[in-house]
């Protein structure tokens, strides 16, 4: 049996999708006013939350390995961390660890860092073999802009002219599917991305060409960028810790270059932007 948490986000749904209709038995751990959008008739749903020890037990009965990723938050070390016990105990072997790049204990300037961390060296001494998936920015990430997008033809924030390696959730939770399904991947840390860097400028240049209008990247303060954030109702302790990693990647502290993970574990390219824009082009048209 294969756990699934995170199983209505974008990487735990495309994990499901990449075990569906597969020779094994996946359960999808969801919330109570959540369902998931991929079907098979392999796949059930239990139902319960992070909060609840008893949900979390009833979730991990009689499963082999399991999926770990919950929405970054201040909360969620303490979520993780109480999961990776109760696995343990529960018997689990195998765990997948979404994780991302410029995870670090000690880093000093970006708390999410430090938090990835933190579960990743809890996960590695719980005695499970376990794998992290380290993944680059999301391409969904770009989602918050698609009302200016739309309305403005702009991409307004904080990035400067650094590069950034970007990679569609989808991606993720393919590689994620592939680990699973073979063990012969157990204990490894895959740096999981795109297959390209791009400027924020070069960016809102992709954009114009895909949507067949004007779009420009603005500069602007990490102070201006934390007005928006807070008028899109953020929680305030997630927009200092968004603006810490925003710094970190325009700082080039953590970005990396791409790598073939997705290409070597799931047998195709990854995603391109243009691909991204063009499943999304109503959000941003």
């Amino acid at each position: 049996m294969i756990l699934v948490t995170g199983a209505t986000g974008d990487v735990g749904g495309a994990v499901l999708a990449g075990l569906a209709d597969k020779p094994v038995a996946v359960r999808a751990f969801v919330g109570d006013r959540a369902d998931i959008t991929i079907k098979a008739a392999n796949i059930e749903v239990v139902r319960g939350d992070f909060s609840s020890d008893a949900d979390m037990r009833r979730a991990l009965e009689g499963v082999d390995a399991a999926f770990l990723a919950t929405e970054i938050c201040p909360a969620m070390v303490d979520m993780q961390s109480k999961f990776i016990a109760l696995a343990k105990i529960g018997g689990v072997r195998r765990l997948v660890h979404l994780s991302g790049v410029g995870a670090n204990l000690q880093i000093c300037c970006a708390r999410t860092l430090r938090w990835l961390g933190q579960l990743e060296a809890t996960a590695s001494s719980s005695g499970m073999t376990v794998t992290h998936l380290r993944s680059t920015f999301m391409m969904q990430n770009l989602l918050q802009f698609a009302a200016e997008i739309k309305r403005e033809g702009l991409i307004a924030g904080p990035f400067r002219s650094g590069r950034w390696t970007f990679v569609d959730a989808q991606d993720v939770g393919a590689v994620g599917a592939v680990v699973l399904l073979n063990e012969q991947h157990d204990g490894q840390t895959f740096v999981v991305t795109g297959s390209e860097s791009l400027s924020y400028k070069a960016v809102a240049e992709r954009f114009s060409v895909a949507l067949g209008k004007p779009v420009r990247y603005v500069d602007i303060t990490a102070n201006e960028a934390r007005g928006k954030l807070q008028a899109a109702g953020h929680n305030p302790v997630m927009v200092e810790a968004t603006l810490e990693l925003w710094d970190a990647c325009a700082s080039n502290l953590v970005n990396v270059a791409p790598t073939n993970i997705v290409q070597e574990l799931t047998g195709r390219p990854p995603r391109s932007l243009e691909d991204f824009i063009a499943a999304h082009r109503a959000q941003f048209a």
